[in-house]
Formats: C-alpha cells, structure tokens, sequence
C-alpha cells in the first residue's frame, strides 16, 4: 500500500482500502456470528459512495 499511495494519487488507491470492510464483517460473520448493524452499513456505504465520488471527479478532463 506504501508503494501504491507513492505511485498513484490517494484518492484512487484508498477505494481498494475498502475491501478491508468486507474482509472485517466476514470475519465476525464467521469467528464470532455476528454482523455489523444497520448503522455501519449505512456509515459504510457513504465512505464508500465519496470514494467513489472522488475517483469519478478526479479521473475527469
């Protein structure tokens, strides 16, 4: 990720972060049962939308 964040602007390597959200609830899905309530879902879908907001706007001419 160092050499990613080096390479490319932040706004289009932080995205790929994401998938670390997954990974966590899948995690607790399978070592724990339990899964994130309806409130991190939502915080993650808005962190996720702006990221992808950024990548769209700053891919634009």
């Amino acid at each position: 990720m160092i050499k990613a964040y080096a390479m490319a602007p932040a706004s289009v390597v932080a995205p790929f972060n994401y998938t670390e959200l997954i990974g966590a609830s899948l995690v607790g899905w399978v070592v724990f049962t339990t899964l994130p309530d309806g409130w991190t879902w939502l915080g993650a879908g808005v962190i996720i939308a702006a990221g992808l907001y950024l990548v769209r706007s700053e891919t634009r001419p």
